[in-house]
Order: C-alpha cells, then sequence, then structure tokens
C-alpha cells in the first residue's frame, strides 16, 4: 500500500460539510453521566465540561466503559493545554459499550447520514473526537488529526460537528467540543492504528483498544 501524502488544504469538500453540518450541532445533545454524590459531586465541579461518563467494565456481562474504547493524546509545547480523545463508533464496539454510553455512541453516529451521503455513512470507518481545553482559549485545528496505519498516512474524508461550538475551533478552560470523523473504508480496525495531531501522537495505544473489544467480545460469548 502506497503511503498517501499531505494535500495542500483540507480534502475537497471537507470545509462545506463542516458548514453544512454545523446547523445539526444545534441540536446535539451532551454525552450521558454518571450520578454523582458526596465527594464525587464536588470533584465534578473541576471535572472537564461534557465530558461523557466514565463507568467501570462490568466484567461479568462484557460491556465497556468510555475509556475502553478510545485513545487519549494530551499536548505539550506547541499543543499545550489541548487534550484529544479519538472513540471509535463501531457499531461492534458500540454494542459492548454499557447501556449509558452505548445509547448515546448510537444516537451521535445516527447524525452522520444527515451530514453526507448514504454510502459514505454505511461505509466509511467513524470516530467521535473531542477537544479539550486545560487553558483559557486554546485553539485547534480540527482538518490536522490524521490516522495512520500499516505504512499508509489517512485523512478525513468528512467531518461532522457535533457540538455547536466545534467550528468555533477554540476550546476555553474545562471545555471539551465534539466531531465525528470519517475515514477511508479500506483502514483496518484491528491493525495497529496511530492517530496523529500536529506534534502529538496516540502511540500503539489503539492495540489496547482492540484487545479490550476482543475480551468483551468473548466474554459475552461466554455468558450466553
Amino acid at each position: 500500500m502506497r503511503p498517501s501524502v499531505r494535500p495542500p488544504g483540507p480534502p475537497a469538500g471537507l470545509l462545506s460539510v463542516l458548514a453544512v453540518a454545523a446547523a445539526l450541532a444545534a441540536c446535539a445533545t451532551p454525552p450521558p453521566r454518571d450520578a454523582e454524590t458526596g465527594a464525587d459531586a464536588a470533584d465534578s465541579r473541576e471535572a472537564v465540561v461534557d465530558t461523557p461518563p466514565v463507568p467501570r467494565d462490568d466484567r461479568s456481562t462484557g460491556y465497556l466503559s468510555w475509556e475502553r474504547l478510545g485513545v487519549r493524546m494530551v499536548g505539550e509545547g506547541p499543543t499545550a493545554g489541548l487534550r484529544l480523545d479519538v472513540t471509535t463508533l463501531d457499531d461492534e464496539a458500540i454494542a459492548l459499550a454499557s447501556d449509558d454510553i452505548r445509547a448515546y455512541l448510537r444516537d451521535v453516529k445516527g447524525r452522520i447520514t444527515d451530514a453526507v451521503p448514504t454510502l459514505d455513512a454505511r461505509e466509511l470507518h467513524a470516530f467521535l473526537v473531542g477537544y479539550t481545553g486545560f487553558e483559557k482559549e486554546v485553539s485547534f485545528d480540527p482538518t490536522l488529526l490524521e490516522l495512520r496505519s500499516e505504512g499508509s498516512t489517512y485523512y478525513p474524508r468528512y467531518i461532522v460537528p457535533v457540538s455547536p461550538q466545534f467550528d468555533r475551533r477554540l476550546v476555553n478552560l474545562h471545555e471539551t467540543v465534539y466531531g465525528i470523523y470519517l475515514f477511508d473504508s479500506e483502514i483496518d480496525l484491528n491493525a495497529i492504528l496511530e492517530f496523529r495531531y500536529e506534534n502529538l501522537s496516540s502511540g500503539s495505544g489503539w492495540r489496547s483498544v482492540v484487545e479490550a473489544i476482543q475480551r468483551a467480545k468473548t466474554r459475552g460469548g461466554r455468558s450466553r
């Protein structure tokens, strides 16, 4: 497979999709949150706004927590103050998630068909990407996220905003905005995927996602 070459700008049609999909974000609902009491409720005041829930794995049923479904990149140097979370929207993985997360991710994924052609919505690989700020007014460029796998570099075919503020390309302190990224269908989700954003890399983190999904599938099969 021949490595891709970075285009001079965003893929054709990408910016128009961002503009069209922005209207959809106006009715977006925030990710579900776990109930909090006592010290947990106090800690939530310092938590990142709109962060999806991170319940523990239910190992008896194989349901996966949010953190098992994606990778995280924390900024440093030129990207200091920014954090990226990339979560798979693969149907097989979503089916293994805990109830609240599964419902949220299915709702999010259902918006793709309103923004991109039906065939692309069905065949391309979708990921939910969150940009979180840990400083005041941290800027980001959604078109800089790329995916590397098996010697090739892939760029998003479409980016569909989920959060109303996504198109501002700016996050405030403890604010998170989300967008859906669609990548080529030829990518093997079971291979080693590396997400990159400027100087940030997910490294081998995707391998843990694949392994967690495989373990959950095995546990689920045994429980039937």
